[in-house]
């Protein structure tokens, strides 16, 4: 089993104080967020989506790159992919995003999705998000990268089989799809093993998270619908069923890595890093001990 750690869940370390903390927690490799932060918060408490220290720029020299990449092999660790928040259409920053991949030795990428709000039809993005990938595919082709559209709650590619219908046709070399249950709670969900059936050679990457839906108001009158919230839980904690969709992944006879993105902010990021591995060792080695 291989573990891995999307950096975005780290807020609080720096990329060279993630390596030893990962090191420590049994982590195997990295995958590193990647944008552009705002000078106007730089000295905002650290957070997942805003003052994020653990964040590479798009922009990084090749020598910072370099260093990294020495640093994390010196670790025993490797980097796994590069995550950055890309446009669907934007192939020059795509191209850009490979560069950083490539001079980290990284294995994937994520691709830029459409997002859905209604104001604009789903065959229209979804032809939009399909051109734009096998553009993608070329230049990932071109440097030796995979590029991954992940399921993601807000965009055309909530679930397994809509994620498949932007992939589909292309080369599961260069292309694939990053699985996230966590993500598929808040919209998407659909049967696992079904999901993962569906995709086949598509699905290389899992990520591992967990969220459940709370109630904001109650109603007793049957005019005036409840309505209801969806927030972050523990990897334990929330609807995923992970030992569930960790026997669906084996067979499936999944072999790629486990990425925890774990927004709960129920643990430290060390103590979180150290939990999530003894948590896939345990459930993946029950399923084995089962069998």
């Amino acid at each position: 089993m291989i573990c891995s750690v999307f950096t975005v869940a780290t807020p609080d370390l720096s990329p060279q104080e993630l390596l030893i903390t990962a090191k420590n927690a049994g982590i195997d490799a990295i995958e590193w967020r990647c944008t552009r932060i705002s000078d106007s918060i730089k000295n905002d408490p650290p957070s997942f989506w805003g003052n994020n220290r653990c964040t590479l720029d798009p922009e990084s020299s090749p020598e910072l790159l370099a260093d990294l990449r020495a640093a994390t092999d010196a670790h025993g660790l490797r980097s796994l992919a590069v995550v950055p928040y890309l446009t669907c259409g934007d192939l020059e920053e795509t191209e850009r995003i490979l560069t950083v991949a490539s001079a980290l030795g990284a294995s994937y990428i994520r691709l830029g999705v459409p997002g859905y709000n209604g104001s604009r039809p789903y065959g229209e993005l979804l032809e939009e998000g399909r051109t734009y990938i096998r553009e993608a595919e070329k230049l990932a082709r071109r440097y030796g990268i995979k590029g991954l559209v992940e399921t993601h709650h807000n965009t055309i590619a909530p679930s397994a089989s809509l994620a498949h219908r932007l992939v589909e046709g292309c080369n599961p070399d260069h292309i694939g799809v990053l699985y996230d249950p966590g993500n598929l709670i808040h919209e998407g969900f659909e049967q696992y093993r079904m999901g993962l059936e569906l995709l086949g050679p598509y699905l290389a990457h899992v990520h591992v998270k967990n969220a459940g839906w709370t109630p904001v108001t109650d109603s007793t009158d049957p005019l005036e619908p409840a309505s209801w919230r969806c927030a972050w839980q523990p990897v334990a904690g929330g609807i995923v069923p992970w030992k569930q969709v960790l026997a669906d992944l084996k067979a499936v006879g999944y072999q790629g890595a486990f990425g925890i993105e774990d927004f709960s902010g129920a643990l430290g990021s060390s103590e979180m890093l150290q939990l999530f591995v003894r948590q896939m060792h345990a459930w993946w080695e029950e399923l084995h001990t089962s069998e």
